[in-house]
């Protein structure tokens, strides 16, 4: 009973934050819709990553709480841009990034011991999920001492912090949402296009927002007008 009520709390927040993030990424940027769908979406985004991480140790299944934890870094380090801007040397920063260096070599051992069992499993899963959780991870983490060490901070570079690292939070969130929610929902729901191709829309969004705030249509248009 225990197990299936933080189930379904896992998965109520889990609907609430693909609604919140699906909001925050198709409306206008900076303005109070934005905002507000952004605050629901970390908000809900922890509170379905704990439930999330409860199970995986109850079952145990060690790659959801990975999962768990990684995106709960995501959300947090994703909005601190602009909500802890003023104290980007901070405690709160310097904990994230420490906290994904873990993450991310924990993932990496365990898919060690995935390549040291006889059936190439550990838990359940194979290598690959434990090397991707291993190396976004570190990298992300390097990235947040770039962050932090950088001596001025342009408007680009934040942008581009906050939009892949929400982004790849809210593709977590469908993912876990599509396998858990979904088993027992109506199969209007699952073939609903946000929802059945949500992993490459959210992606292509992700990719459009960063070209777009990198200015690099303009960079290569100005390129090609240059070399003409």
């Amino acid at each position: 009973m225990v197990q299936s009520a933080v189930l379904y709390s896992h998965i109520f927040f889990g609907a609430i934050a693909v609604i919140a993030g699906y909001i925050a990424l198709f409306t206008s940027k900076g303005k109070a819709r934005h905002i507000q769908s952004g605050n629901w979406f970390v908000i809900t985004m922890v509170l379905m990553a704990i439930p999330g991480i409860v199970i995986a140790y109850m079952m145990p299944m060690i790659i959801t709480a990975i999962a768990g934890f990684f995106t709960i870094y995501l959300v947090l380090s994703g909005v601190g841009v602009f909500k802890f801007a003023h104290a980007r040397r901070g405690c709160l920063n310097l904990a994230l990034c420490i906290g994904a260096f873990v993450i991310g070599l924990y993932s990496l051992l365990c898919g060690y011991w995935a390549t040291q069992s006889q059936s190439g499993f550990y838990q359940g899963v194979t290598l690959e999920p434990y090397i991707m959780f291993g190396v976004l991870p570190i990298i992300s983490a390097l990235l947040d001492i770039r962050y932090m060490l950088v001596q001025t901070l342009t408007s680009t570079v934040r942008l581009t912090r906050h939009v892949w690292r929400m982004c790849f939070a809210l593709f977590i969130a469908v993912g876990s949402f599509v396998g858990q929610g979904l088993k027992s929902a109506p199969d209007a729901i699952g073939s609903f296009v946000l929802v059945e191709y949500a992993d490459v829309i959210i992606l292509l969004t992700m990719l459009y927002w960063l070209v777009r705030v990198n200015g690099i249509v303009s960079k290569v248009k100005n390129r090609v007008v240059s070399n003409t």
